[in-house]
């Protein structure tokens, strides 16, 4: 049999450790015993230059590892949280109190929020998930092997937490609140408005934020008639009772107005047993559908600018600003957590820690609230504030490697 031939792992893109290791069998028989000093300078400098080559394709070998399962656990986990969102936003249009036309714009803004929340963890179980996977597959062993140590490891993840840390920050301290303004004004607009496309036959309900009461027998399937027409409002501090045998909606073409148009019916104005009551049989009868324009919509703390609470000597306001500045630090610390946990054998699997790397996030996301909240209260002085929680994750980190070193290394057979 002939020699067998060895594969330059230089040339390989996203290759499995095999070639690695065979890389670093290649580095040693290729080093000469003895040359001059221009010679050993030149191999010296071939041996470095293939070396960072090396540490470059494994740099990017690591990174489409941990950016595959990133996205894959973001869109998992988005995908939840709106479609949670989703059915809450459905509820409230089935009971009238929001128009079916702004649900996926207000599903849309909210969406965003959810994501300053969701990219630490999914960032963090991303490199839990890539690094388990190497772990099984037993590539890590093949890459200490070739000398690929922690500090390898680090420099291409704490790279891409920094870029996503730089993303949620931009997100968490100026897009967020913007999205968040606007999505409350878009609510509070929309619930004040009254939508006929919410009637359901059959039922009482409320439009125009309480302000009129439909009940109709029968809708047709397009909507756009009413039959059996109940309709109780207050117009001037009036209350007054509408009844027709059928209904539809219609918009002056001059002021643009919505109006129900009534056909056949009777309108009762004043309270029973007053002196003033009076009943009107009409043919044909209009009413106005108000829009109560909405100037200052009730708005929460996420909606304050980042300028506003920069400025803001209130705890409040305060600990807001410590909750967003505090994102983007999390984003970091679960990154450098990420690798020591995700340390298994190949018996363990790629799922072994992820049951206790989600019990610390748990555990690290509830200290952020709670020291919030703190913050909040006076508890604790807003010097202080959140930056403390963030020792948490990095006291966890040492101590995770201080336990490896303890055990020294293992013997693979």
């Amino acid at each position: 049999m002939g020699t067998p031939s060895l594969v330059n792992p230089l040339s390989l893109r996203g290759a499995a450790p095999l070639p690695v290791a065979a890389s670093c069998r290649v580095r040693r028989r290729q080093r000469p015993r003895q040359m001059g000093s221009l010679g050993g300078n030149i191999v010296a400098d071939r041996v470095g230059h293939s070396k960072v080559l090396m540490l470059r394709v494994i740099d990017r070998y690591l990174l489409k590892e941990v950016v595959h399962n990133w996205l894959a656990v973001t869109l998992v986990l988005w995908v939840i949280v709106v479609s949670n969102r989703l059915a809450r936003y459905l509820g409230e249009a089935a009971a009238g109190e929001l128009p079916g036309g702004v649900i996926f714009t207000l599903l849309g803004l909210k969406s965003v929020g959810y994501l300053v929340v969701l990219l630490p963890l999914t960032l963090y179980l991303g490199v839990l998930l890539a690094l388990g996977r190497l772990y099984k597959d037993s590539e890590m062993t093949a890459l200490a092997a070739c000398g690929i140590g922690t500090a390898q490891l680090y420099r291409p993840l704490l790279g891409l937490a920094a870029v996503v840390a730089v993303g949620i920050a931009a997100l968490a301290l100026f897009v967020t609140p913007r999205t968040a303004e606007f999505g409350y004004q878009v609510h509070a607009r929309a619930a004040s408005q009254t939508d006929l496309s919410v009637i359901t036959a059959g039922r009482f309900q409320e439009a125009g934020s309480g302000r009129m009461i439909f009940y109709a027998e029968r809708v047709s399937p397009d909507r756009e008639r009413l039959e059996g027409l109940f309709v109780r409002s207050v117009q001037d501090g009036v209350p007054t009772l509408v009844t027709a045998r059928s209904a539809y909606p219609a918009r002056d073409t001059n002021s643009g107005d919505r109006f129900l148009v009534m056909v056949d019916g009777y309108r009762y104005q004043g309270m029973p047993g007053d002196t003033v009551f009076r009943i009107l049989q009409f043919a044909r009868h209009g009413v106005r559908l108000e829009t109560v324009e909405v100037l200052n919509p009730a708005v929460k703390r996420d909606a304050i600018s980042t300028r506003e609470l920069w400025g803001s000597d209130d705890l409040k306001d305060v600990a807001e600003l410590q909750w967003r500045l505090s994102l983007p630090l999390a984003t970091l610390s679960l990154v450098l957590l990420a690798v020591p946990l995700s340390r298994t054998t190949p018996r363990q699997g790629r799922f072994g820690k992820l049951f206790v790397a989600v019990l610390v996030f748990i555990v690290y996301y509830n200290l952020m609230g709670t020291a919030q909240v703190w913050v909040e209260k006076g508890v604790i002085p807003a010097r202080l504030g959140m930056w403390w929680v963030h020792i948490v994750p990095l006291a966890i980190t040492l101590a995770l490697f201080w336990l490896t070193r303890m055990r020294g290394p293992r013997r693979v057979a």
